[in-house]
């Protein structure tokens, strides 16, 4: 698949052609572990294995995007959807990289794909992801407890069907997606 076509209406001098944000292929199973131990490397619940990895690359290449810095991964966004509705897996970034290109990609298959509900689930004290949901228009809906494991809490967060209308107006406005 070529790369998502990301318009930026005011890009940062050189940032336009440095970053690609395309959707997954089969041979980006390799820059996913690299990026997973490098990023999450000391937290126990946060590197994902390798069959799950495996699982995007294969299974969901179209819904799962990857930032490329050249050669270098630099993040990655993992979504399934399930009829109208999509969870946004991980959103996992190298501290250089700006988040908000990925989350463009994602918005935009979003808005295309015409989904209805986007769901994310985050560790209470996460608060860099926490703000990414919120602007995005998210609402907590639900607190679970031992989630992965004993002592273990998440918080299910909600874009609904209302919240994707304003942001399809938003993108549309900012000339991302028409």
């Amino acid at each position: 698949m070529a790369p998502i076509e990301l318009q930026n209406p005011t890009p940062t001098l050189g940032e336009a052609n440095r970053y690609v944000i395309r959707a997954l292929e089969s041979g980006d199973y390799t820059h996913l572990r690299r990026l997973e131990a490098e990023i999450w490397s000391g937290d126990e619940s946060g590197q994902l294995c390798c069959y799950y990895l495996r699982l995007c690359t294969e299974m969901y290449p179209d819904w799962c995007f990857i930032a490329m810095d050249g050669d270098r991964p630099v993040g990655y966004v993992l979504n399934f959807p399930k009829g109208k509705v999509n969870y946004c897996a991980t959103l996992a970034v190298a501290p250089d990289f700006r988040t908000s290109l990925l989350i463009r990609a994602m918005v935009k298959k979003l808005l295309v794909e015409e989904m209805e509900e986007c769901r994310f689930l985050v560790e209470p004290d996460n608060w860099d992801a926490r703000s990414v949901h919120e602007a995005l228009g998210a609402r907590v809906v639900a607190e679970v407890q031992d989630y992965y494991h004993a002592g273990d809490r998440r918080l299910w967060s909600v874009i609904n069907k209302v919240d994707m209308e304003r942001i399809r107006a938003k993108y549309t406005r900012m000339k991302l997606v028409s």
